[in-house]
């Protein structure tokens, strides 16, 4: 069944299961006054992890995506005693900074130290890194300056075509839909934009360092 709710929809319903206002909950999590009926599309990494922090049993990967239940397990394993009041954990990846998406990204696990970098609640699992989307070719999916949360596959076991994908190449990082391509070694990289100035181009498979399934896109408006 799909989910048509929508984050804010989502986060209204957690707010009246706790039985206080808006205004309540803004000030319980530290949001300025009228945050919640602001919510256009999504919530920003740092604005999740406010409510992350204060909201111990709300499960954020539902809240995101409605994906599970509201609430998070008695036997989640962040939640050590079932009480949801010690030992909570909250999944965070690193933010790769702007200076690391010319380069390869498994280069940047080496290079790149964990104090140059920021880090974001990831309301999914298994995300290797976020990265922030630049220009406009992903628009309206995947706007500039909204942040995707990515995972490294196996690419010559499995790759999904016509799912959004960030290739790391010789020429640098970028976020595309990959689709097959009709020259030999190579595969397809496809806009969402239709503006023709983000028309598809092939790239040699021998020119990319590793390729990342896109998990999820928070905005950062």
């Amino acid at each position: 069944m799909v989910d048509s709710q929508s984050v804010k929809d989502r986060l209204v319903l957690y707010i009246k299961y706790l039985g206080i206002g808006q205004r309540k909950f803004e000030m319980k999590c530290g949001l300025s006054n009228g945050y919640v009926n602001n919510i256009r599309k999504s919530i920003t990494p740092e604005k999740l992890q406010q409510i992350a922090l204060c909201c111990y049993d709300l499960n954020t990967g539902w809240l995101m995506t409605g994906e599970g239940e509201m609430l998070k397990s008695k036997n989640d394993p962040c939640d050590k005693d079932g009480s949801g009041n010690e030992d909570i954990e909250i999944e965070h990846v690193r933010l790769l900074p702007l200076f690391a998406h010319g380069g390869s990204l498994s280069d940047f696990t080496v290079s790149v130290k964990d104090s140059d970098c920021e880090k974001v609640v990831s309301p999914v699992k298994g995300a290797d890194f976020a990265i922030q989307v630049t220009g406009d070719s992903m628009a309206p999916e995947y706007p500039s300056g909204s942040v995707i949360l990515i995972k490294k596959i196996n690419e010559s076991a499995f790759i999904e075509w016509g799912k959004a994908y960030v290739l790391d190449t010789e020429n640098g990082s970028v976020v595309k839909k990959v689709v097959p391509s009709d020259k030999e070694g190579c595969i397809r990289c496809v806009s969402i934009n239709p503006d023709p100035s983000f028309a598809p181009f092939d790239v040699p498979l021998c020119s990319v360092f590793g390729i990342y399934r896109v998990l999820m896109c928070m905005s950062m408006k």
